[in-house]
């Protein structure tokens, strides 16, 4: 280790300390809790109220179980009662009506059988039990599932209208209730199948996973799609969402320059597959910088590739093109074209359009073959679906599951808000209802890029830096944090009266446009150096968090401020190497380890630079980055993310008891979460407030100027799970997680580098995180 060392820095690089795995100390975490306390009295009318709604159920579904002997019900519960520690599991049992997913907020659905009726009306009337009568005090109602509810309130005809037209049909989107692992659960299943039997509906679950129970239903009538909505089995119903790109504006076009090309034997550069509507083999330059092609559009609707081609150029040239952008590095990139989107331009030819459920096969098919290959996937396209605050969307979930199969990240647009006036900043309150990101931005795995102005408005539009005026913001489903990231994508006014692009190459030439979509291979270009230059390839949560780690404010250089993360994400991310490096005055370390419920990794002792401590007093500033795939269960709506991981580094400060007069040591943080966010609709479980069971986090801790007493470090990362997911081992595996963190002197005066590098070679097994010599592109200009 001491001679890489020297080779890095006789290179002169100050490279990331890689801290081994299973070096922290694993400790089970406490039990306790208090008596449960009811949210309300509950009284014998209370009583009778509800088990009067749990007979109305008995009543109204009791022919529909004959046919299939279980059915979902909705239970609504109290916000506040959210919490993993507040679910009515004992009220709703395996004994009487087992909970089977969840919706929204406060939204629970649970397992209906004849037996299992009687046994919850028997315990909601008569166990007094302190846990039963806790339970009982969080419920709000206990409904049947009805048709207008399947529709999410619209009108069966309003649905029909919206969905696209197939063959004799329109193309419907039906996700079916999951009871599964359940005996009960092949029964729905059937029953759905041959109600669509018997009237025709013809079934496709192509591009879905199985354990989905999403299919593409093509409906003929409007009979057709009420008959779906009265089917026990059927969870929602809506239109087949249609997958698009902008359509380019191609501003400013001008004669192309001389551009650098390829030599084909150089292989040793990163790529971007870039997921699109195809890349124009009509430019030579452009063509030797193509390292493969998928048609998945048929003849004619395959020739109008303006906007991949656009893309593709901003992956290849970006910097070329832009050399006044912050953030872009000079390295090579190449492209690998997938050509998925159909011209729907009348004006370039016959049109077509493409559903969620053929992109995704599309995208399955050619991971498939690519996906060892090329890791990282450029997707500048998006739907016209606002993303809800609390149920994540079935194409983001689809998108989840592939990378999470094949260990690959995809990069997506967050979407364009198009009707003028476009969006202020700071948004008004109607803009931020209206300027959400749209499907599939709110993929958890995926990293979303919003887009920023380069140009600066001194009216009526966006400051330079800034969201530009028609990028949608977040925040996410469950209020994770998108965009994650920003980029420059072009700029106009408010008005849209004047626009300025930023640059790429068209079929035409040069030309100027605007949008998310062309922010989205900035930053792809970046991810894909970072995969491409560490050796071995890390793994997506890793690539993801030193993307994010070393990303800031674009109008400041420093972090982005609490409040505005919805419309900047964590910031505007840094080109190699400098992410990928340290400097004489900072220190970075990577932990990339594993968690296991009910336990908790801990280092004690943690290493600081001595030079940062005077008169027992700590100094400088510490930024932590922590990454991690949670567990996901599509089931269970707004918690779909089922694990979540806490880390807390701080320092063990002396407390003397004013009862004894004893001295004990007591942990105090001092590198706290960013973008806490405080709100009161979430607030009982931290989700809102604390961004919990998000798969991104950040903290961030400057030091006091006088500094801060304490005697040493402590580094903590607890996981936390839900749905009683970690009871299954044979199933749930240890949360793997990527940890970064940097220690920094802002007076750039203390050797924090050396010092830390000479901690972590005495106490530590650990390595220099690889980085491969950059190799010279071979060929001509």
């Amino acid at each position: 280790m001491v001679d890489e060392n020297q080779r890095d820095l006789r290179r002169g690089r100050l490279p990331i300390k890689l801290i081994m795995p299973k070096q922290g100390t694993e400790r089970r975490v406490p039990g306790g809790g208090t008596p449960p306390q009811p949210f309300r009295e509950v009284d014998a009318q209370y009583r009778k109220r509800l088990s009067n709604q749990v007979g109305a159920i008995q009543e109204a579904i009791l022919p529909q179980l004959k046919l299939t002997k279980a059915a979902p019900v909705r239970v609504k519960i109290m916000s506040k009662a959210a919490a993993k520690s507040h679910r009515p599991e004992k009220l709703f049992s395996d004994q009487s009506c087992p909970i089977i997913g969840a919706g929204r907020l406060g939204e629970l659905f649970i397992k209906a059988t004849p037996l299992g009726l009687e046994r919850l009306a028997e315990t909601i009337k008569h166990n007094t039990s302190e846990q039963i009568t806790k339970e009982l005090s969080c419920i709000e109602g206990i409904e049947a599932v009805t048709p207008a509810f399947r529709r999410r309130g619209l009108d069966a005809r309003d649905i029909l209208r919206r969905s696209p037209r197939r063959r004799n049909g329109f193309i419907t989107r039906v996700r079916l209730f999951n009871f599964a692992p359940d005996a009960d659960h092949p029964g729905l299943v059937a029953n759905f199948k041959a109600v669509c039997s018997e009237r025709g509906i013809r079934l496709d679950q192509r591009g879905y996973s199985a354990d989905s129970f999403i299919y593409a239903a093509e409906c003929q009538t409007v009979a057709d799609l009420e008959a779906l909505s009265r089917i026990i089995g059927v969870r929602s119903i809506s239109h087949m969402p249609l997958v698009r790109t902008i359509r380019p504006h191609m501003l400013n076009q001008q004669a192309l320059p001389v551009l650098p090309i390829r030599d084909a034997t150089d292989t040793d550069v990163p790529v971007v597959v870039v997921v699109d509507s195809g890349i124009s083999d009509q430019i030579p330059a452009l063509n030797s910088w193509v390292v493969g092609r998928i048609r998945d559009v048929s003849p004619p609707y395959d020739q109008n590739t303006d906007h991949g081609t656009f893309v593709a150029g901003l992956i290849c040239w970006g910097r070329e093109f832009n050399p006044t952008l912050d953030g872009l590095d000079s390295g090579p990139c190449a492209v690998f074209d997938l050509q998925v989107i159909p011209n729907d331009d009348p004006a370039r030819g016959e049109t077509s359009a493409l559903l969620e459920s053929e992109l995704l096969s599309s995208l399955d098919a050619a991971l498939q073959q690519h996906a060892n290959t090329y890791k990282v996937w450029n997707l500048s396209l998006g739907t016209d679906s606002v993303c809800s605050l609390d149920e994540f969307s079935e194409l983001a979930e689809e998108l989840d599951n592939l990378q999470e199969k094949y260990q690959v990240s995809f990069v997506i647009s967050a979407g364009n808000y198009a009707i003028p006036p476009l969006l202020d900043f700071p948004r008004t309150p109607a803009q931020l209802e209206h300027g959400r990101i749209t499907s599939p931005a709110d993929s958890v795995l995926g990293i979303t890029v919003g887009s920023i102005s380069h140009v600066d408005y001194k009216a009526n539009g966006p400051k330079q830096h800034h969201p530009s005026a028609f990028s949608r913001h977040g925040a996410g489903p469950n209020y994770i944090i998108k965009p994650d990231l920003v980029h420059y994508g072009g700029s106009c006014s408010t008005d849209a009266a004047y626009a300025h692009g930023i640059r790429s190459v068209t079929s035409n030439g040069l030309a100027e446009d605007l949008g998310t979509s062309f922010a989205t291979p900035l930053v792809s270009r970046t991810l894909a150096q970072i995969y491409h230059q560490i050796t071995p390839t890390p793994s997506p949560v890793l690539a993801r968090a030193l993307l994010t780690h070393h990303a800031r404010d674009p109008r400041s250089g420093a972090r982005v401020p609490d409040g505005e993360e919805n419309f900047l994400g964590f910031g505007l991310p840094a080109a190699l190497p400098y992410c990928l490096e340290c400097t004489p005055h900072t220190a970075t370390l990577v932990f990339d380890d594993t968690l296991r419920p009910g336990y908790f990794l801990e280092w004690d002792d943690f290493p600081y630079p001595p030079s940062l401590k005077r008169n027992g007093k700590y100094f400088g500033e510490v930024w932590m980055t922590l990454a991690f795939g949670p567990a996901r269960g599509a089931r269970w709506g707004t918690e779909y993310c089922e694990t979540h991981i806490d880390a807390h580094l701080g320092v063990y400060r002396d407390r003397i008891s004013r009862d004894t007069g004893v001295i004990k040591q007591v942990f105090t943080g001092l590198v706290p979460p960013e973008h806490r966010n405080p709100g009161e609709l979430y607030e009982a479980y931290q989700v809102e407030k604390l961004r919990k069971w998000a798969p991104v986090r950040t903290y961030y801790g400057r030091l006091n100027d006088n500094g801060e007493r304490g005697n040493r470090w402590r580094l903590m990362l607890r996981l936390l799970t839900r749905h009683g997911i970690e009871k299954d081992e044979s199933t749930f595996k240890p949360q793997p997680f990527s940890l970064i963190i940097t220690i920094a002197d802002p007076e750039r005066r203390a050797p924090v580098y050396d010092e830390i590098a000479q901690i972590v070679r005495n106490r530590f097994q650990a390595q220099n995180l690889a980085i491969r010599t950059r190799m010279r592109v071979q060929g001509q200009t």
